[in-house]
């Protein structure tokens, strides 16, 4: 009834204000959106590394947490917070800066999780609220929100039938509108009779409600958990597209695993026209001012703009640094098509009619102007199947992987190589040094790995290159990885 009745005024003065100001759909589209006199907000806010804006990272025991790419394709950005607790242990991601706020000026309350592997069919990432309802600055209550109950036989009184938790797909939890019950004892969930209510019965009954935080709890007043004693081994999942909503103005936190954005991936055309092309870099989600740098360099390298003329398939690689010293990298990759042909490679392949033609620089142009393509003819099998490796992510085509990371003594870099060929793999610091060499020699097609021994090398990130050289075709390919203490 709380919701119902701040909906229908913010419904009443939505109409009022689009009234009373004639707005008009001409050049410009004004939207005016009112709650209890507040203006509808959104706003997102990238959480890195580099740059946690108001979150702090809490991991217990055996379990781990850090920011990674994917899983999947997101809701939000690239990347997620990523969680594994291999015990009872626990990993939550706090945060302070709503502490003080009314439970009922909350507008909006949800997040995204995705569940890659589990022991039992219900561990999911759940969310804890510390709530002062006497206002003397300290809790009475630890509030749980678990989407393991947002569903039938649990739900009541109007909340939402938000589905069963599942793997390997994003799910978007309603928190606001959901179940929450009273924490931490598994005795007093709903699996057991406790009790199960939403904020808004909770506010009810506790007008004075404030999510507060409390040192003597842990701090920060929410935390988006997984593990303890209520979870089963051998958890892993992600969260991200995390909402709070403070009357009408709502934050999105972006979990992002780095400050860098390569760009996004790109296909040049060689042996005719120009091979060269910028990629232009980004940073965001760390302290400015930033530095980059790209591996493989071009002539404009050490800078967001990076020239290349590329011949063969290369994975670039983009470091940011930004003015703290934190680092973050990203990929992108720039496929290359030749078509070069002719005994001394001095014509170009035409793909004219349905059939694949070897004609002189000079005539292409003609040959495309009448719908004519440049290179093999796309109804080749062996040039679909081409196609279809190549659009196919590099690092998947080469099993390209290091474990464990992050790591600590050492790591193992696992690799295929899908056709014979000089097989060079090496390992580099974020400023493109070389650290290692640990390959360099003709291979046979197949799998292979081979043992990384840190040394003395400081914590940080490091990336490792694989690189294939063949009469068939030269791959040049990018991994990622952490060292600990």
């Amino acid at each position: 009834m709380i919701q119902k009745l701040a909906a229908d005024r913010g419904m009443i003065h939505t109409r009022n204000c689009c009234k009373n100001n004639h707005v008009r759909l001409l050049s410009a589209l004004l939207v005016c959106f009112v709650f209890s006199g507040t203006l509808f907000s959104q706003t997102l806010v990238k959480v890195t590394d580099c740059n946690l804006n108001g979150w702090v990272k809490d991991q217990r025991g055996n379990a781990k947490l850090w920011f990674n790419n994917g899983p999947s394709t997101l809701i939000t950005g690239k990347g997620s917070c990523h969680f594994e607790t291999p015990d009872q242990s626990f990993a939550r991601i706090r945060n302070s800066q709503y502490s003080g706020t009314p439970l009922l000026a909350l507008t909006e309350f949800s997040y995204s999780t995705f569940i890659e592997q589990r022991d039992s069919t219900v561990d999911v990432n759940f969310v804890v609220i510390l709530v002062d309802i006497n206002g003397d600055n300290s809790t009475e209550f630890n509030l749980v929100y678990d989407p393991r109950y947002q569903t039938a036989p649990f739900i009541k009184n109007g909340m939402p039938e938000q589905g069963k938790t599942q793997i390997g797909i994003w799910q978007t939890w309603d928190a606001l509108r959901g179940g929450w019950f009273v924490g931490p004892e598994p005795i007093d969930d709903p699996d057991h009779g406790g009790a199960f209510f939403t904020l808004a019965e909770f506010a009810a009954t506790h007008p004075g409600a404030r999510i507060m935080n409390d040192v003597a709890k842990g701090g920060a007043a929410i935390r988006l958990s997984v593990g303890g004693p209520v979870f089963s081994p051998n958890f892993i999942g992600d969260a991200d597209n995390f909402k709070i909503g403070v009357n009408g103005a709502t934050i999105t936190y972006d979990f992002e695993l780095t400050i860098a954005d390569a760009g996004p991936d790109k296909n040049v055309i060689y042996g005719y026209g120009s091979n060269c092309i910028n990629l232009n870099g980004t940073a965001d989600g760390g302290v400015a001012p930033y530095s980059y740098s790209w591996i493989p360099a071009g002539p404009s390298s050490g800078n967001d703009q990076l020239t290349i003329c590329p011949t063969q398939n290369t994975m670039y690689t983009l470091t940011v640094t930004d003015s703290k010293g934190c680092v973050g990298t990203d990929d992108a990759m720039v496929t290359v098509k030749d078509v070069r042909c002719g005994t001394k490679l001095e014509k170009v392949a035409v793909c004219h009619r349905g059939e694949e033609i070897c004609v002189a620089a000079s005539s292409v142009a003609a040959h495309l102007n009448h719908g004519d393509a440049l290179g093999a003819c796309a109804t080749s099998a062996i040039v679909r199947k081409a196609e279809s490796a190549v659009k196919m992510d590099a690092v998947e085509v080469y099993k390209l992987s290091n474990y464990p990371n992050p790591f600590s003594g050492a790591t193992k870099i696992s690799y295929r190589v899908p056709y014979d060929a000089h097989v060079s793999v090496k390992v580099y610091d974020v400023a493109g040094n070389e650290i290692a060499t640990l390959v360099n020699r003709y291979q046979k097609a197949g799998s292979y790995s081979t043992d990384f021994l840190p040394g003395k090398i400081k914590q940080g990130f490091y990336y490792y290159r694989l690189t294939t050289t063949s009469s068939k075709q030269n791959f040049s390919v990018a991994g990622k990885m952490m060292m600990v203490d």
